[in-house]
């Protein structure tokens, strides 16, 4: 106390204000809630701008999140993967349409049932013709969507064409042979020159006897008369000799005869065709082939004309030491080019689909 009463000092008071009032409980503008004041970079090298609150940062993030997913959904859309499925068919299917087809043609159904191989193969031309038609007149496929069966439908043309084309030719030329030589008859023993008669006259073997042989196996001492051999030329050179008895001198058939193409001599009798140097070779496979069989006819005559020598009928053969293992090989022939088509048709079409798939990658992703 100093007179004056007693002493007065300053206290202040603090009053808290209500709770709802307090600043930091108070309700701020979404736009001043800054979270961060330095811009936030994302990998596609887009910014947010600084002062941006968590609520709209929150959203932004949402919006790229979604963004970027939408763009990863385009690039693979547009990256177009391939599907295996059509990509095998596109290979297999006209391979093996190919294979079908010439099968058909070339091997022993179609010997057996001609017109079966004909209608098969007939409806698959007129099917993949069909499926070529609706495939090239379909208005409603875009061109993405057209591709794939307009590929299937030229490969499809080619299959059958090629595959009954080929097939064909291996048939007439290797496999029909065979099958004829097989279904003609088997002769054994048999002279070339003479033939004994029931009632023991011996006459000239004749050609007429043997018109359903397709292998003749002679006899022993069978042999190819090579000086009586004689060519004719239309081309290439048709090479004929007799075959004949040695110890024949008179009344001597010669219906028998050796043939090959190329390999005598123009001018003079000269024949080296098949087997000729072969001792054991004493048989013949019959020549099946229709249209060499009249230039052989001819070369015949010359020697009939040069020779004086008859030849009433004359059958043609190749002349070897075992038809049964020129037959397996003329099979072998033909079956080998089957598996060499296989082999190569394979490799093409595995290119044709590869460089067209690549070709409809690349036009499709530009569009």
């Amino acid at each position: 106390m100093n007179g004056f009463g007693p002493q007065m000092g300053y206290h202040a008071e603090v009053r808290h204000a209500p709770h709802h009032e307090r600043p930091e409980n108070a309700e701020v503008p979404e736009h001043k809630k800054v979270v961060r004041q330095a811009p936030v970079h994302h990998g596609g090298g887009d910014a947010l701008p600084t002062g941006s609150d968590k609520f709209a940062l929150y959203g932004a993030l949402e919006d790229i999140h979604q963004e970027e997913m939408i763009a990863q959904h385009q690039a693979l859309k547009r990256r177009r993967r391939v599907n295996c499925v059509p990509a095998l068919n596109a290979l297999f299917l006209p391979w093996a349409l190919f294979l079908i087809v010439f099968s058909m043609a070339s091997f022993y159904v179609h010997y057996a049932m001609p017109f079966c191989v004909f209608a098969f193969n007939t409806t698959a031309v007129v099917s993949v013709l069909v499926y070529a038609y609706r495939s090239f007149t379909d208005r409603n496929a875009s061109p993405e969507q057209a591709f794939y069966p307009t590929y299937l439908s030229v490969m499809f043309i080619i299959a059958v064409t090629f595959g009954w084309l080929l097939g064909d030719l291996n048939f007439w030329f290797n496999m029909q042979p065979c099958y004829n030589i097989e279904h003609l008859a088997t002769y054994n023993n048999v002279n070339p020159s003479t033939q004994t008669m029931p009632s023991g006259q011996s006459v000239p073997t004749r050609g007429k006897r043997y018109q359903d042989a397709g292998k003749v196996y002679f006899e022993h001492n069978a042999i190819l008369d090579v000086k009586r051999s004689m060519s004719f030329k239309m081309g290439e050179l048709y090479c004929v000799a007799p075959i004949v008895d040695p110890n024949c001198k008179k009344n001597c058939g010669y219906d028998f005869w050796a043939v090959g193409i190329n390999c005598c001599a123009e001018d003079v009798a000269d024949f080296r065709c098949g087997e000729y140097n072969n001792p054991s070779a004493k048989n013949g496979l019959r020549l099946m082939h229709d249209e060499q069989r009249p230039n052989f006819r001819l070369a015949v005559m010359e020697a009939e004309g040069v020779h004086k020598i008859v030849s009433t009928h004359p059958i043609f053969f190749y002349w070897l030491h075992d038809p049964n293992k020129e037959i397996a090989h003329m099979k072998h022939k033909g079956f080998k080019g089957f598996v060499l088509l296989m082999i190569m048709s394979f490799f093409g079409y595995a290119g044709a689909a590869y460089l067209s798939l690549k070709y409809a990658r690349g036009k499709f992703r530009a569009l």
